[in-house]
C-alpha cells in the first residue's frame, strides 16, 4: 500500500507538473563507496564501470541480477574495460495550451578503456540523440564526447584529452541549472590537461582546459579556462563539503565562478541531501559592463526499497543579480532499477522565468536505460 502511495503520488505530480532527471550522484555516500572512481573508471565518476562497480549494480543498486559484462556472459581480458549505454525517451512538453509530445533515442553509445602499468586509454563514442525532426544525417550525429589518456600512481593521476572538469554535484542531469547555465551541457567537454590526488578524507581536482581544436565529434566550448576542486568528507564518511573555483575566458566574455557543493546521507532514515550554489562575475568584453550571476541546486532522494528511489529538487538560476530576474524550477522524480543493466527513470519539472510563477511551463519525460 506504501509502495502504491507514492507511485500514484509522483505519477499525479508529473501530470501537474514535470521535470528532467538528476540521478547517478546519489550514489555516492549511499551505497559504501565514498568516491566516484571507487566504482567508476574515471576520477570524476560516469561512463564506464569497474568491477566493483559491476558488483555494486547488481547487490545494492538494483534489485537483483549479474552486474558484470553482458549479464556475466562474456568477460573480457583483465586489462580491457567495456561497456555501452542505450538511453531511450518519452516526452510532453506543455507550452501555452498545447501538448508536445516526443519519441526519440536520447543515447547510443559503447566505451572502451585499455589499462596496464598504471596506464588506462579511454574513447566513449556513439550516436547523439535528438528529440527534434528532422534529423540530421547520421554522420553528423556521431560524437565523442569522451577520449583521454591517464596515467595514475598510488593516489595521484594525470589525464589529457577530452572530459569535463571534476567539478559541482557532477550530476546526469545535462538540463540541471548547475550544469545548463554553467556550461557542463550535453557535449561541451573541453580539451584539457587535468591532475587529481586522493587520501584519506580528502581529495583535490585541477584542470586547465582549452578552446576546441578543430570543430569535429561534437567537439565543445571555444574558451579557455582553469577549474580546482577540494572535497573532504566528513562524520564517518556520511557526509562531504566541497570548495571549487573557475577562471575562463573567451572572444566574447571572461568568467570567475565560485562555489559550494554540500552532500549529507541520513542513514537511518534512507534520505540523501544533494545542495550545490555558485556565484559568478561575468565581464562582456565588447561592451566592458559586467553583472554577477548565481546557480544554485538543492536535491532530496528517499530510498523506499532496494533499487527504487523517490526524488525532489529545486534549481534556480540567475543571470544579473541585479536585476532580480531568475529562472527557477521544482522537480519530482522516480528511478527504478528492477535489475541490474535495467532502469526506468520517470521525472516531473515545472519552471518558471523572470518571476512569473502564475504562467509555469511544465514537462514530463520517461526514459528507458540499458547499460551492457
Amino acid at each position: 500500500m506504501r509502495l502504491t502511495l507514492v507511485i500514484a503520488l509522483v505519477l499525479a505530480g508529473v501530470a501537474a507538473v514535470a521535470a528532467p532527471a538528476a540521478a547517478y550522484p546519489r550514489f555516492q555516500l549511499t551505497t559504501g563507496a565514498s568516491r566516484c572512481q571507487e566504482c567508476h573508471v574515471s576520477p570524476g565518476g560516469g561512463g564506464l564501470l569497474d568491477d566493483y562497480g559491476r558488483l555494486e549494480a547488481g547487490d545494492t543498486i538494483s534489485r537483483g541480477g549479474d552486474g558484470a559484462l553482458l549479464h556475466g556472459r562474456w568477460s573480457p581480458p583483465g586489462w580491457l574495460v567495456l561497456g555501452g549505454d542505450l538511453r531511450g525517451a518519452g516526452l510532453i512538453k506543455r507550452r501555452g495550451d498545447e501538448l508536445e509530445p516526443a519519441v526519440f533515442p536520447m543515447q547510443v553509445e559503447l566505451a572502451a578503456a585499455a589499462r596496464g602499468r598504471g596506464l588506462t586509454l579511454y574513447l566513449a563514442a556513439g550516436i547523439r540523440g535528438g528529440a527534434r525532426d528532422p534529423q540530421p544525417p547520421l554522420v553528423e550525429r556521431l560524437a565523442s564526447r569522451e577520449h583521454y589518456v591517464m596515467y595514475e600512481r598510488d593516489a595521484i593521476y594525470v589525464r589529457a584529452g577530452r572530459f569535463f572538469p571534476v567539478f559541482g554535484i557532477r550530476s546526469q542531469d545535462h538540463t540541471a541549472y548547475v550544469r545548463r547555465f554553467l556550461g557542463f551541457g550535453t557535449l561541451e567537454e573541453p580539451y584539457g590537461l587535468a591532475a587529481g590526488w586522493s587520501g584519506g578524507p580528502w581529495e583535490a581536482h585541477a584542470h586547465g582546459y582549452v578552446p576546441r581544436p578543430i570543430a569535429f565529434l561534437g567537439a565543445g566550448p571555444k574558451d579557455k579556462g582553469l577549474a580546482v576542486m577540494a572535497e573532504r568528507r566528513l562524520l564517518e564518511e556520511t557526509a562531504a563539503i566541497g570548495l571549487q573555483a573557475r577562471m575562463t575566458t573567451s572572444a566574447a566574455d571572461r568568467r570567475v565562478l565560485a562555489g559550494v557543493v554540500g552532500k549529507r546521507w541520513f542513514e537511518r532514515a534512507g534520505l540523501l541531501v544533494l545542495a550545490e550554489i555558485d556565484v559568478q562575475h561575468q565581464m562582456v568584453k565588447s561592451t566592458e559592463s559586467s553583472r554577477w550571476q548565481l546557480a544554485s541546486y538543492l536535491g532530496v532522494t528517499q530510498t523506499l526499497s532496494r533499487g527504487l528511489l523517490l526524488g525532489g529538487g529545486l534549481h534556480r538560476w540567475q543571470p544579473d543579480l541585479g536585476l532580480r530576474s531568475s529562472r527557477d524550477a521544482f522537480e519530482l522524480d522516480l528511478q527504478y532499477f528492477p535489475r541490474a543493466h535495467l532502469e526506468v527513470h520517470l521525472l516531473g519539472r515545472a519552471s518558471a522565468q523572470g518571476n512569473d510563477l502564475d504562467g509555469p511551463g511544465f514537462l514530463s519525460l520517461l526514459q528507458l536505460h540499458y547499460y551492457l
